[in-house]
């Protein structure tokens, strides 16, 4: 595996390439969806959450006061108990209109599109009656047929030409029944524009209201009652007095339970609804205060939705998965919170399902990627690195098989923490290296350069003879030390060759090994109390030089003419080797570094 900075740049620049590349990748496919699903979220059912959020605000708003110049003249219950069963004779209205004669303007919610045959003359008499008004709005109402596409049914020709204005009341619903928008403007199969009754209602003919069929989101007024009422018997009857009406607007529709049309609203929940007259009323007033709830075209709508996705996009690459995961939580907050100013301050509405799709999707794509990107970085250089200590005991699992190789996140962070380990190791191991070739080969060859100096100088201070010997005794350990080192390093790498031994053989090899060292200095070898076998299971060549090691010190630290006694003797179910000399021995706090690599223990 390629070690130094220049193994490490590779392998950031690699992982970073890597993370980039997931990164815009991940970028991009979210922006996508999110783009898809905020132009297509009438078909994929997402605009139904947002017209859940969109209600939820609407009803926690502030609600206005209600208008003084509308008023609605309904046909409730007590009206029909009054005047008797609907629908009433046509000339009951006229008697209305004549009520109304103050009212600024006056607009029927009721389709007066077949003639009355039983009371032919009603139909002349509601015309005289609006004619002499002079400010009466009828209502049309667009028909849809596979034949012959939208048309118009009018009211009667004698009405309609009666009327100051003719307007449709059509209302549509969005996918859940729910009213929420009016459009002002309708294109016809036949390429005429027609108006809704709002229009006219204002006398604002020539109000520019957008494009034919561009709807316009209602900002209600308050829930259904908001408007003020009166029973249409009880203006009938003069309890009202005609001076309530003098320049107000007044609708007449119905209101009692069976009678006309009634749809939810934003303001309506569990299964109540708001009279179609009164919606007609909150287009009116929204019209008339040109306070309409604006929304922008698909596409920008589309665009804009993927900016707070964009934004935590951004934030990935510089944020930690818990960080991240609060950067999401904080922008889902900041952007409902970004929309719901804007309805309620600019009445101007911006869906927000798709965002909080697009940032859902965002979050745990990215997560994935970027974690699965740098585990597959680490898989390649963990890789390599069993590439070069294969058959380093430390790459075995306990049972000293080579561990099997999965993909499990566990076992990914298991394996890169034994690879930290063993890059610790080989740092402690190097720093060693660097002590014993500084320190104990240094001392050695030191010495035998200061001799060689101590010979220029003075010629004749040592003979031939002695000079040699000296240099033969430092080099020779020198050559001990290496020994040492290759053997040190040899048992902490190779896999031990464990086989059966027969201890005392092993024993005694070693001290006749030994004899000849130990007969130059008169130090005697006593193999004492040897049982007849001792078997062990071990590696014979490290145990061998385990026991040589031990006597070689032993002879080298004993005083001449003395005994070194080697024993074996049974401790339960091990075999225990005592090597005891006559040296100088060893303080009680220097029995715990003895073991370590590379340590002397130095002389009182």
């Amino acid at each position: 595996m390629a070690e130094g900075p220049h193994a490490d740049s590779r392998f950031w620049s690699s992982l970073e390439k890597r993370i980039r590349t997931e990164w815009l990748a991940i970028t991009l496919a979210a922006l996508l969806a999110t783009l898809l699903l905020s132009l297509y979220s009438e078909h994929n059912g997402l605009s139904r959450l947002d017209h859940t959020f969109y209600d939820g605000i609407m009803r926690a708003g502030t609600h206005t006061e209600a208008p003084d110049d509308i008023v609605i003249i309904v046909i409730d219950d007590s009206s029909i108990e009054a005047l008797g069963h609907w629908p009433w004779r046509r000339h009951v209205h006229a008697q209305l209109l004549d009520r109304l004669s103050q009212a600024r303007r006056v607009g029927f919610d009721i389709v007066f599109s077949e003639p009355n045959l039983d009371f032919p003359q009603d139909d002349a008499l509601l015309a005289q009656a609006i004619r002499r008004h002079g400010r009466v709005v009828l209502p049309t109402i667009i028909m849809n047929d596979p034949i012959h596409g939208a048309h118009l049914q009018a009211p009667l020709p004698i009405l309609a030409e009666a009327a100051s204005g003719l307007g449709y009341i059509n209302v549509r619903p969005h996918s859940d029944g729910t009213v929420r928008a009016l459009t002002l403007r309708q294109e016809l199969a036949s390429g005429q524009q027609v108006e809704h009754f709002s229009i006219p209602m204002l006398g604002q003919s020539a109000v520019q209201t957008g494009q034919p069929g561009e709807p316009l989101l209602i900002p209600y007024a308050g829930p259904a009652g908001h408007f003020t009422f009166y029973p249409y018997s009880a203006v009938l009857q003069g309890k009202i007095p005609a001076e309530h009406f003098r320049d107000r607007l007044v609708l007449v529709g119905a209101w009692g339970s069976g009678l006309g049309d009634a749809f939810p609203t934003p303001f309506t929940q569990h299964g109540d609804t708001m009279a179609g007259v009164e919606i007609l009323a909150n287009g009116i007033l929204a019209l008339e205060q040109g306070n309409w709830i604006h929304t922008a075209r698909p596409w920008t709508t589309a665009l804009l939705s993927c900016l707070p996705v964009l934004l935590l996009c951004l934030a990935f690459r510089r944020l930690s998965p818990r960080h991240s995961l609060l950067a999401a939580l904080s922008i889902i907050v900041m952007w409902s919170a970004i929309a719901t100013a804007l309805l309620a301050a600019a009445h101007f509405w911006l869906p927000i399902t798709a965002s909080m799709m697009g940032i859902a999707l965002a979050f745990p794509l990215w997560n994935w990627r970027s974690q699965e990107a740098s585990l597959q970085h680490i898989d390649r250089e963990l890789h390599a690195l069993r590439q070069v200590t294969a058959g380093n005991p430390e790459n075995t699992d306990h049972n000293g098989a080579v561990a099997v190789y999965d993909r499990s996140l566990p076992t990914r962070v298991r394996r890169l923490h034994q690879a930290i380990a063993r890059f610790r190791h080989a740092q402690q191991k190097r720093e060693e290296t660097l002590r014993f070739l500084s320190h104990d080969m240094r001392a050695p060859q030191n010495a035998i350069l200061a001799l060689i100096e101590m010979q220029r100088r003075e010629p004749g201070l040592r003979n031939e003879q002695e000079l040699l010997e000296r240099i033969e005794r430092r080099a020779t350990d020198t050559l001990e030390l290496m020994d040492g080192f290759v053997q040190l390093e040899r048992a902490e790498v190779v896999s031990l060759n464990n086989q059966a031994i027969e201890l005392t053989d092993l024993v005694q090899e070693a001290c006749d090994t030994c004899w000849e060292l130990a007969r130059q200095r008169n130090i005697t070898l006593t193999t004492d109390d040897f049982p007849d076998q001792a078997w062990v299971s071990g590696d014979q060549k490290l145990l061998s030089r385990v026991v040589r090691n031990l006597l070689d010190n032993a002879i080298k630290y004993s005083p001449d003419h003395t005994v070194i006694r080697c024993r074996i003797s049974r401790q339960d179910k091990n075999w225990c080797v005592a090597i005891e000399d006559q040296g100088r021995g060893m303080a009680p706090d220097q029995l715990d570094h003895i073991f370590e690599p590379f340590t002397r223990v130095a002389a009182d």
